[in-house]
């Protein structure tokens, strides 16, 4: 059993190297598609590198609870267990089916302490974000930092900002509504079809701020630790906590939190509709 923060993540960065290694083996050869649900793809080579994660997770520390965003609709989630890993196999299925290497393998730790461990790996660039609580963050084990732009209206019009669309009809609308006006007052605004990347882009202050209104949990868990370590400040969409949201997050430099804020607010008064739930807990 590997006790302590550091160990696990260690075992987390080996976790995450396997599973980068099976996801490239299978880039253009994604063994099948299905459809989870509208627009939500489920691509057999997630399933694959899930398992490679999990082996090397739980061969490490057995007596620990794995939750994977791949599996039976109906699995019981060990939402209660004292220690979690988190998994999301393959953060950006369309890209990674298309070829575009923009995808990412995601994994957090939590115990009852709350989350203690973060990686994510991008093994297109062989780029590896992590972090463990109270020890900053790194990218290939150097420190990383969020970027401030500038102060107040500067602040804005040097700021490039990412996000995604949900996968319903009534969040895609909702969420292009937001990105026009916050576009608006931004240096520019990106769409990198991987969460988990334009989370950690933040805290490597590539980005100013990523939103998006429809994450599950295994989206977030894995970057959730390593904004925090960069400082980066991270909340649901309404400014609450981030443990507690129903789908919608805001990660920003700090700088900017309160006014992407009331920009989101701005652009969507009516109250949010959350995006259909899959089996995640965010």
């Amino acid at each position: 059993m590997t006790a302590d923060d550091a160990g696990r993540l260690e075992v987390a960065i080996r976790a995450a190297r396997a599973g980068g290694s099976v996801a490239l083996a299978h880039l253009g050869d994604p063994l099948y598609v299905s459809l989870k649900g509208r627009r939500d793809l489920l691509v057999g080579a997630s399933v694959v590198v899930q398992d490679a994660i999990r082996e090397a997770i739980l061969s490490a520390c057995p007596e620990d609870a794995f939750l994977g965003e791949e599996g039976p609709q109906d699995e019981v989630l060990p939402v209660a267990a004292e220690r979690l890993w988190i998994v999301d196999p393959i953060d950006g299925s369309s890209n990674y089916l298309r070829g575009l290497p923009c995808f990412a393998i995601s994994i957090g730790y939590r115990d009852a302490n709350g989350f203690r461990v973060g990686v994510v790996l991008d093994p297109s660039r062989d780029e590896l974000f992590s972090a463990r609580f109270a020890d900053g963050a790194r990218l290939n084990g150097e420190r990383i930092y969020v970027h401030v732009a500038g102060e107040g209206e500067e602040a804005y019009e040097s700021s490039l900002i990412g996000t995604d669309l949900p996968s319903d009809t009534e969040g895609r609308l909702r969420a292009s509504r937001a990105a026009t006006y916050v576009a608006s007052r931004m240096l520019g605004l990106v769409m990198l079809g991987s969460p988990a990347l334009g989370l950690c882009y933040v805290a490597a202050g590539r980005l100013h701020a990523y939103f998006h209104l429809g994450l599950q949990l295994w989206d977030i868990a894995g970057a959730a630790v390593i904004l925090q370590e960069a400082g980066a400040t991270l909340t649901n969409g309404s400014g609450g906590s981030w443990l507690y949201s129903d789908g919608s997050y805001l990660a920003t430099n700090g700088r900017l939190h309160g006014g992407m804020l009331r920009l989101l607010r701005a652009a969507l008064p009516d109250p949010k509709t959350p995006s259909p739930p899959g089996r995640g807990l965010g």
